[in-house]
């Protein structure tokens, strides 16, 4: 096998044996191999080790990369010659030790990729989805990952620009397009509005390291249904990985009304605001009334008794059971609520756990509890069911 190793500018000596998968280099945590130096930018380059060379491609750094002090965008290192990024000289060297590679010499930064594992339990054709993003690792790393939490009901293609996203979206019947915005020649938002134009039926959804309100406006208008954060890790990756697999799946369950049971309200509120529908969600049980405003797939306000505002949501998602009825919009008399529903159902889940814990307390000692994080929380089923007891902790 290969490794890189740093021969100048602090840290020297750190290293990283290569093996089959795309790896990140770059100073910030989220690198497979992450180099703490400031003339490094945060993601700096990608890098694979194949048939005896290493692939670069430059992910534009702001000091550049070079290879044998020649700038590159993409190039391939040999054994022996230097990599230099910003003022960090790494060597490429092969090593004696035979084994599967991906993973730094001191023990550091391990891989995060995830192998596909198909285990045949898909019944009928698999959801078509497509990935676009102008990291070779970042696609390698989250199409594994998701292909893999579906159970081989996925079949994603992968993307690193514009040009090759059409020709795959004219090849392919793709019933999601998920896109990131920062990406050389034509940018996200620019494809997204090429597909919304050519591929309106396609839902599609934006995955951003950049996740502003700058960008947010612009994507939802070109016809983004979700605009997301780009997770770095596994557990994040696998909350995406479930709200995109509802915009694929809802579309099978359209035409619900009335008063429905073993239904959970985040489940009702996801549908209602990847639709950008307007209603008013009326919440009935045998000791509380409430309502959720939900303008534009927007939530606007919430009510419940003399709860108004967030604190009003975190108590109407709280509930175990009960009924509700979709209403049609009306202006509300304020506005009280503000975030993107993703981050509103995620806060909500963490209040009630929260609340769970000083429940379970025992006198007055305080007791540590380790809890799962937010995102952990929203994605047990038991946790969103609608007329359904949840479990204890």
């Amino acid at each position: 096998m290969a490794k890189l190793i740093v021969i100048s500018k602090a840290p020297a000596g750190l290293s990283y044996s290569l093996g089959k998968h795309w790896i990140t280099i770059g100073r910030s945590p989220g690198n497979i191999f992450q180099i703490p130096e400031s003339s490094v930018s945060g993601q700096h380059c990608e890098v694979l080790w194949r048939d005896n060379e290493l692939a670069v491609r430059d992910m534009r750094s702001t000091n550049g990369t070079f290879i044998n002090d020649c700038m590159i965008s993409e190039g391939v290192l040999k054994p022996g010659e230097v990599l230099r990024l910003g003022e960090v000289e790494l060597r490429l060297e092969m090593s004696d030790v035979n084994g599967a590679g991906d993973g730094p010499a001191n023990g550091e930064n391990g891989h995060g990729a995830s192998t596909v594992r198909d285990n045949g339990n898909h019944v009928g054709r698999r959801h078509q989805v497509l990935l676009v993003d102008d990291s070779m690792a970042f696609l390698e790393m989250a199409g594994d990952v998701f292909e893999t939490f579906s159970n081989g009901a996925w079949e994603v293609h992968r993307a690193c620009g514009a040009d090759e996203a059409l020709g795959i979206m004219q090849q392919r019947q793709i019933e999601l397009a998920v896109l990131d915005i920062n990406m050389p020649v034509l940018d996200g938002l620019q494809l997204l509005t090429m597909l919304h134009r050519r591929h309106p039926d396609v839902k599609k959804v934006v995955l951003t390291a950049m996740p502003n309100e700058t960008h947010r406006g612009p994507c939802l208008a070109a016809g983004a249904e979700l605009f997301l954060e780009k997770p770095i890790t596994r557990d994040g990756l696998r909350f995406v990985y479930n709200v995109l697999n509802d915009s694929i799946t809802w579309k099978q369950r359209e035409g619900f009304s009335g008063t429905l049971q073993q239904v959970g309200l985040v489940d009702i509120i996801q549908i209602e605001c990847l639709r950008r529908n307007s209603c008013i969600l009326e919440i009935h049980t045998g000791h509380l009334q409430g309502q959720i405003y939900i303008e534009s797939g927007v939530i606007v306000h919430a009510a419940a008794g003399a709860l108004s505002g967030e604190k009003a949501l975190h108590r109407l998602l709280s509930l175990n059971d009960g009924q509700f009825n979709l209403c049609p919009y009306r202006q509300p008399t304020e506005r009280t609520v503000h975030g993107s529903w993703e981050w509103l159902i995620m806060e909500s889940a963490r209040v009630r756990d929260e609340e769970r814990g000083e429940k379970d307390g025992d006198g007055d000692e305080t007791a540590i509890i380790s809890r799962p994080s937010a995102e952990t929380k929203a994605l047990k089923p038991a946790e969103v069911t609608w007329g359904l007891e949840t479990g204890a902790d």
